[in-house]
């Protein structure tokens, strides 16, 4: 029963623990023109979404992209249908490739940058980016993609190990 409520609560926590990110983290170690986006729920989601079940990663991918659009965003719908499309399309390339760790990790950072140009296009067509699309690479894509390998090297293999204890105890 208990085992039921992990995976909610791990997301949830890494979706306060982004908001936080910066604040908890001392800003020396970053350069102060690069925007660094934790992208780790995003992340997880696409591993659940390959290693544990599809159709959860993708009502979890609807869920947090809904909590995301509602705290963070002024338009709601984006990250929803960002999160659940973009986790879909990994889940789908996984069929096609293999599922080994660096395979889905690379697929969750193109993932990432999808997700990243999509809400950029979003922006720009509304009128809120300000950045060219070379200072949007230069200061936002490369950075964010530097910061959530990290977080992949990091967490990847203990997560994918926890999804697979929890969908044989499932």
């Amino acid at each position: 029963m208990v085992k039921r409520f992990v995976l909610p609560f791990i997301l949830s926590f890494v979706f306060l623990f982004e908001s936080s990110f910066v604040d908890l983290v001392p800003a020396d170690i970053f350069h102060k023109d690069n925007v660094y986006v934790p992208r780790f729920l995003f992340v997880l989601i696409a591993f659940i979404t390959v290693y544990f079940n599809k159709p959860m990663g993708l009502v979890y991918g609807a869920i947090f992209g809904l909590l995301y659009d509602i705290v963070y965003t002024e338009i709601l719908g984006v990250y929803l249908f960002l999160y659940t499309l973009i986790a879909y399309l990994i889940s789908w390339a996984s069929r096609i490739l293999q599922t080994n760790i660096i395979v889905i990790s690379l697929l969750s950072l193109i993932g990432i940058i999808a997700l990243e140009f999509c809400v950029f296009a979003v922006n720009k067509a509304i009128g809120t980016a300000s950045l060219s699309i070379e200072q949007f690479l230069q200061i936002r894509i490369v950075p964010t993609l530097l910061l959530n390998s990290i977080f992949l090297l990091v967490f990847a293999y203990p997560f994918k190990k926890l999804l697979g204890k929890l969908h044989i105890e499932e």
